[in-house]
Formats: structure tokens, sequence, C-alpha cells
């Protein structure tokens, strides 16, 4: 085999892994993000729950003044009924007591209502308490691992890709361009072999003679359908 094709080989063979390497470098940096986000999502439930408590313990206090308020009132109204004189002033102070009384009596059913809501609310604000713990924790666990990982990967890349670039140095200009322009505009499969008589690239049929010329790997064969270069199996594996 000619020493350019067992270059190319090589090369697309680092290709191979730096592809791999780029969909941890998108992955990684997600999952990141992911753990970042849930943590995010659980702060907020869980102020929108404080917020909406703090919302129900301030209408309570506003419905026990009313309360008090009316219950002053009526203890007031009452005091005067015993000095009142007139049947109809009677009545009217006696009706304005019953008024307060049932308003009370509304209110307090309302009262009853927000409490309800507040138990509610609390029991919601201790799982998401719960939920927000457990989503600290996971970024805690994960986020240097994470980092390191990406780290890591992106070392790798760079240590792959110089040792490809290295590689290119002994190509003549014109096949490093095309072999980079076949990377990328060809899923970063450059260098592909024959699957059965057909390129593995494209599934297009190898001619008889480009076979023969193929397994002889004298010079550089094209596929005649997406252009990628040629190689007997065995040798790209």
């Amino acid at each position: 085999m000619i020493k350019e094709l067992k270059i190319l080989i090589q090369m697309q063979k680092y290709d191979d892994i730096i592809g791999e390497k780029d969909l941890l470098t998108k992955s990684l940096p997600r999952e990141l993000n992911s753990l970042k986000q849930n943590l995010k999502d659980a702060e907020e439930q869980l102020s929108i729950t404080e917020q909406q408590l703090s919302e129900n313990l301030k209408f309570q206090k506003l419905k026990e003044l009313e309360i008090k308020t009316n219950n002053e009132k009526i203890e007031k109204y009452k005091n005067q009924l015993i000095s009142i004189k007139t049947n109809k002033e009677y009545k009217a102070l006696n009706s304005e007591v019953r008024h307060l009384e049932t308003l009370n009596s509304k209110i307090d059913d309302e009262l009853i209502a927000f409490m309800e809501i507040e138990a509610n609310l609390k029991t919601t604000l201790e799982e998401e308490k719960k939920l927000k713990k457990v989503a600290d924790d996971e970024l805690k666990a994960n986020e240097e691992k994470l980092k390191n990982k990406i780290t890591e990967v992106e070392k790798t890349i760079m240590e792959i890709r110089n040792k490809r670039n290295t590689l290119a140095n002994d190509l003549p200009q014109h096949l490093v361009k095309r072999y980079a322009a076949l990377i990328k505009n060809k899923g970063r499969k450059a260098v592909i072999y024959n699957d059965n008589n057909a390129c593995s690239g494209c599934g297009y049929s190898i001619r008889p003679q480009l076979i023969i010329e193929i397994h002889e790997g004298r010079k550089i064969v094209s596929c005649e359908g997406c252009g990628r270069m040629l190689v007997p199996e065995p040798a790209i594996k």
C-alpha cells in the first residue's frame, strides 16, 4: 500500500476519535447545564410557594383583624343596647349587631379556607425543599466531575488533532485539502471501505476494475458516488 494511503487511513482513525469526543464536548456541557437548570427551577418554585404562603398569612391576619374590629363593635353596640329607650333604636342597633355577627361567621369560613390552603402550602413547601436539596446535591456531586471530563475531552481532542496534523505534514498539500473538504462535507468520513463491493459511505456500487485497484492499494481510489477515498475493509479497521 502506498505511503499516502496509509497516512490517510491513520488520519481517518484519528478523526473518528475526534468525532466521538466532539459529541462529548456537546453532551457533557448539556448535562451540566441540565443539573444547574434543575436547581434553578427548584429554587424558583420554592420561592413562588414561599411567596404564596406569605401572602396567605397576610390575608389571615387581615381577616383576624376584621373579626376583632367587628367584635369590638358588637361589644360596643351591646353595651349601648342597655341604655337605649326607644324600640326603633333598639331594633336598629340590634340589627347591626346581627349583621356584624353574620359577617364574622362568613369571615370565619374564609379564614378556615385560608388555613386549609396554608396547610397545603406548608406540605408543598417541605416537598419542594427536598427537591431543591436533591437538585443541589446532584449539582455539587457532579459539577466538578463534569467540568474535569470536559477539560479532559478537550485536551484529548487537541492531542489527537495535533497527531493528525503531524501526519498531514507528510502529504501533498492538494491531498490534505481534499481530505479536509471530505471530513467537513461528508459527515467526518473521508476514508471509507469496500463493503461487499459497495461504498460503505454512500452505498454506491463499485466497478470491478476499481475493486481490484482498491485491494492493490497502489493508488488512491475515489468512490464514483460520493467522492470519498476507498480502501479495503481490513485496512480501515
